[in-house]
C-alpha cells in the first residue's frame, strides 16, 4: 500500500523527492513488526507499517496512510498535539508509560492504553523534519490489573459477613468500585415465584432487564447479554445466574459494562469470577442460616428486598418499611407493571396478619396479579382473578388490593378496589386533589358470586398517583380520616418535589418515629 500510494498528491511530494532520513526511516519502520508511525513535515503525514495497522482499527486503515495526524486522530489531537509540537521544537523525545486515549477506531468510543515514545527524525542539516512513534498497546493488562484488583476488593467484601442480606449488600458496595468495569449491579434471589432484588448499585441510571430475561437466566443457567456484541460494538449489561448448580441461594447477577469496551472473552471471564464468588458466598451463607434454623430472618431478608424502593424511575418511586416487632414479616406489597410503553400498572395490597404466612400469601398474590397484567387482564378482572385464587392461598383470604393502569396516551387511569383505601389524585402543580374512591369491592375471597367492578377517570399532565397501604394513615384512637388529611396535606404541599423526593417527604411526615404498621407507598407522575 505504500508503494502504490500517490505520495505526489500529498504534502511529502513523489517519493524521489524524499529526503535520506525520511526514506532511511520508512525502510525501518517498515521492516519492523514493532507498531511505528512516520508523522513526517509541518502537516504530519503518516506512513505506518502492519503492526501500526492494527492500532488504527476498521474506521481509520487505510484512510490514514498519507493523511494527517491531525485529521486521523482528531478526538484526541488536543492530547498529542502538543507531544507532536515540543517533539519538532526541540529534538527531545517523549515517553508516555499506559496512557489513557480514548479513540474513535471501531464504530465507538473507545477507552485504549497505550505506552509510547515520540521520537525525532533528524535530517542531515540537523534540522528536524518529523516525528517517529514507536507505540504498544497496554489495553489487556491495564484491565487485567484493574479487573484483578476488583476481584481480590469483592473477595474480601464477602469474607466480612455470612448474612445473607450483608453479603448482597457489601457485594454491591465492592463491585460500585468498580467502574467503569462495572457500572451498575443488581442481585436477585428466587423467593418462590417471585425475583426479589436484594440489592444493587446504580439503581437510577443503566439498563433495565426484562423480567423473563432474568428468568430465562435462572431456569437454563445460562447467561443474557443486552446489546450489540455481534456488530462488534459494547454491550449494555449481562445477566449471570448465581448458583445455578441447585444450590440453596438461586438468583440472578445484572451486571452494567463499560459503554467504552467490547464484552470480549476476557470481559466475560471476569464477569463470570464474580458471578462465582457471589453465588459461592450466598450459598454458603444460605446453607449456615439452613444449618442454624434461622429461615424466619432469611424470609424478613427476602421480603425487605421485595419491597426496598428498587423501582425508582424518572416518573415512579415506592418506598417500604417494615413494622418493629418481634416478627417483621407481613403481608404488605406492591408492585409496578409496564405493560406497553405508554401504560403501566400499579398495585398495592395487604394480606391479613403477619409472619411466614402473610409473607407467603403477599409473594403469591403479588405474582399472579403481575401474571393476569400481563395477561392483558383489566384491574377488575385482575381482582375478580385475586379473589378465585386466594381461596387455595393459605392467609390470602380477606386481604385488600388496589390495582390501577395508567394510560399516558390517553390520559386516563383506571382502577378497582378490594377493600383497599383509595387512592389519591394530586394535580402536579399542587392546586387540587381528590379521592379516587369509586370501584368499590370486597377484600379477595369474600363474596365469589359477586363480580368486581372498576371506574375510568381522566388526567391531566403532570399529575400525581398514591397508593398506600393502611399503616400510613391509620392511628390508635384516631378518626381514619384525620389520616387520610394528614397524607392528603402532605402530598399537595409537596407536590412540586420530583416522584422521589415526594415519598421521601410523604414518608418522614407520616412515620416521624417510626412505623406503626407495614407501609407501602408508591407515587406516579403521569408523564
Amino acid at each position: 500500500m505504500v508503494r502504490e500510494l500517490d505520495w505526489s498528491a500529498t504534502p511529502l511530494g513523489a517519493v524521489a523527492g524524499w529526503s535520506s532520513a525520511l526514506r532511511t526511516t520508512v525502510g525501518i519502520c517498515l521492516n519492523s513488526r514493532f507498531p511505528m508511525l512516520i508523522a513526517y513535515g509541518p502537516e504530519l503525514v503518516q506512513i505506518y507499517n502492519d503492526g501500526y495497522r492494527d492500532l488504527l482499527g476498521t474506521e481509520k486503515h487505510p484512510a490514514a496512510l498519507g493523511e494527517r495526524v491531525s485529521v486521523s486522530w482528531k478526538e484526541i489531537w488536543d492530547i498529542i498535539e502538543p507531544m507532536f509540537a515540543g517533539v519538532r521544537a526541540t529534538g527531545i523525545a517523549t515517553w508516555e508509560e499506559s496512557q489513557l486515549l480514548e479513540i474513535e477506531r471501531n464504530g465507538y468510543v473507545e477507552e485504549a492504553y497505550f505506552r509510547y515514545t515520540y521520537g525525532p527524525i533528524i535530517e542531515e542539516d540537523g534540522t528536524v523534519g518529523g516525528v517517529l512513534n514507536v507505540v504498544s498497546e497496554t489495553t489487556p493488562e491495564v484491565l487485567a490489573e484493574r479487573r484483578l484488583a476488583c476481584l481480590a476488593d469483592l473477595g474480601t467484601a464477602l469474607a466480612v459477613t455470612q448474612d445473607i442480606t450483608g453479603i448482597a449488600v457489601r457485594a454491591a458496595q465492592s463491585l460500585a468500585r468498580c467502574e467503569p468495569d462495572v457500572t451498575r449491579v443488581a442481585i436477585y434471589l428466587r423467593v418462590d415465584d417471585t425475583l426479589a432484588l436484594i440489592a444493587a448499585s446504580g439503581r437510577d441510571e443503566g439498563p433495565v432487564v426484562p423480567d423473563d430475561e432474568l428468568w430465562s437466566v435462572l431456569t437454563s443457567g445460562g447467561s443474557s447479554v443486552g446489546g450489540l456484541a455481534s456488530e462488534g460494538l459494547p454491550s449494555r449489561y449481562v445477566v449471570l445466574p448465581l448458583a445455578p448448580t441447585g444450590g440453596d441461594a438461586e438468583g440472578v447477577l445484572v451486571l452494567g459494562l463499560n459503554p467504552q469496551r467490547v464484552f470480549d472473552a476476557a470481559y466475560a471471564a471476569f464477569a463470570g469470577l464474580v458471578a462465582d464468588a457471589l453465588g459461592a458466598a450466598l450459598d454458603t451463607a444460605s446453607r449456615l442460616a439452613r444449618e442454624l434454623g434461622e429461615y424466619r430472618r432469611i424470609a424478613e431478608t427476602l421480603q425487605n428486598a421485595m419491597l426496598a424502593p428498587a423501582s425508582d424511575l424518572p416518573t415512579v418511586a415506592a418506598r417500604y418499611v417494615p413494622a418493629v416487632g418481634n416478627l417483621a414479616v407481613g403481608g404488605d406489597w406492591y408492585d409496578v407493571v409496564a405493560l406497553t410503553p405508554t401504560t403501566r400498572a400499579l398495585v398495592v395490597g395487604d394480606c391479613v396478619g403477619h409472619g411466614l404466612d402473610a409473607a407467603a400469601a403477599m409473594s403469591q398474590l403479588r405474582s399472579a396479579a403481575r401474571s393476569m397484567l400481563y395477561d392483558g387482564k383489566s384491574p377488575a378482572e385482575v381482582l375478580d382473578g385475586l379473589s378465585r385464587y386466594a381461596g387455595s392461598v393459605e392467609g390470602a383470604e380477606c386481604a385488600t388490593v388496589v390495582c390501577a393502569v395508567i394510560d399516558r396516551a390517553s390520559l386516563t387511569i383506571t382502577y378497582s378496589r378490594a377493600g383497599h383505601l383509595p387512592a389519591l389524585l394530586v394535580a402536579g402543580d399542587g392546586s387540587g386533589s381528590r379521592w379516587l374512591d369509586g370501584a368499590r369491592n370486597l377484600p379477595l375471597g369474600i363474596d365469589l358470586g359477586r363480580p368486581y367492578v372498576e371506574e375510568t377517570t381522566g388526567l391531566d399532565r403532570g399529575d400525581i398517583v398514591l397508593l398506600y397501604s393502611d399503616g400510613l394513615v391509620e392511628r390508635r384512637g384516631e378518626v381514619i380520616d384525620v389520616g387520610l388529611e394528614r397524607l392528603r396535606g402532605l402530598a399537595v404541599g409537596a407536590s412540586h418535589s420530583s416522584v422521589q423526593g415526594l415519598a421521601e417527604e410523604i414518608m418522614r411526615g407520616l412515620l416521624p418515629s417510626g412505623p406503626a404498621d407495614d407501609v407501602v407507598l408508591v407515587a406516579k407522575v403521569v408523564a
